[in-house]
């Protein structure tokens, strides 16, 4: 059975600039073939979508310019993944915000900024079940 993925979608000022730090820096491959105005990754069980900010705030009717940055939780199947993922991202030029570490309720997470300012939490738990859609996500409870 297939499972579906949830989806994070959010604004980039430099695409190129973000294709560099994932695609080299992190080595993750589009999950689709990217357009001139977007591109999509699949990490765990998330699918990460970066639009070029001024066809989002077209897309949004926004003043283009005035979106805010996006904090993004991805949830990975282990501790090895937000191992291997924070390690690349600090490599690949990322600003750390906080170490890789265990935190209370089981949680083991790593914080960075990315080129365009995003913030990132790359999470896992021995807590995390699928939810209705077939995206890991934590119960209620382990937050």
């Amino acid at each position: 059975m297939e499972q579906r993925v949830s989806m994070i979608m959010t604004a980039a000022e430099n695409l190129s600039v973000l294709r560099a730090f994932y695609e080299v820096g992190l080595g993750w491959s589009p999950w689709m073939p990217p357009s001139h105005h977007s591109i999509m990754y699949k990490v765990g069980h998330s699918v990460l979508v970066f639009l070029d900010g001024p066809y989002l705030a077209k897309e949004r009717g926004e003043p283009i310019g005035q979106g805010s940055k996006t904090s993004l939780a991805v949830f990975v199947d282990s501790k090895e993944s937000v191992d291997q993922i924070y390690a690349n991202a600090l490599a690949a030029g990322a600003t750390k915000t906080s170490s890789v570490r265990d935190r209370d309720g089981g949680l083991y997470t790593g914080y960075f900024a990315d080129p365009e300012g995003n913030s990132w939490e790359i999470v896992w738990s021995p807590h995390m079940k699928l939810d209705a859609d077939g995206a890991l996500a934590l119960p209620t409870g382990y937050d």
